[in-house]
């Protein structure tokens, strides 16, 4: 087996940056929408585009993790069946799945950055008492999806030349980052 090239451990790393930025975006739509109910149930004052910011915050919890849970292959999967199956069809189902995989995101990573950057150029907002930009929920998408098919590229590749998986490195990636 070899071991991973230094390009595909960067690739884990940004990974891991941008799991930790989904993370903090998930902490700032629980602080809003706990500030919005006590201002709508206490004060009778709801926060203007909440229901906005929570969703452009949604995309960025979802789209940002999925690299890093691909590269710690924590995505569900029917193991009792894959377990039973022989080394050379388990090989073949992993590449049929990297395959498909890479090309689901890489479909919505090319049309996610063509509507970012088509409602980037139109200025493309929520209407309501304050206007909200769509815009950055579709690059943040468009990146994450990016970086997703990337990570998917990454372990086709690993999977075919015979990469040696480092548990314990992965586990530290956060100490190295």
């Amino acid at each position: 087996m070899k071991a991973k090239p230094f390009w595909a451990d960067w690739i884990g790393r940004l990974g891991l940056l941008f799991a930790l930025i989904s993370g903090i975006s998930m902490l700032l739509m629980m602080i809003a929408g706990a500030m919005d109910i006590i201002g709508t149930n206490v004060f009778a004052w709801p926060i203007p585009a909440t229901f906005e910011f929570m969703t452009t915050m949604m995309v960025v919890v979802v789209f940002f993790a999925l690299s890093l849970a691909q590269a710690r292959k924590a995505h569900l999967r029917v193991e009792v069946i894959y377990q039973r199956m022989p080394g050379f069809l388990q090989f073949t189902v992993d590449v049929i799945q990297y395959v498909l995989t890479t090309a689901f995101f890489g479909l919505i990573a090319y049309y996610g950055w063509l509507a970012a950057g088509l409602g980037f150029a139109q200025g493309e907002y929520a209407s309501g008492i304050v206007n909200f930009p769509i815009w950055p929920a579709r690059f943040a998408m468009a990146i994450g999806a990016t970086l997703m098919t990337i990570q998917c590229l990454i372990d086709l590749i690993g999977l075919i030349l015979g990469w040696q998986i480092d548990d314990s490195a992965d586990s530290q990636l956060g100490s190295r980052l």
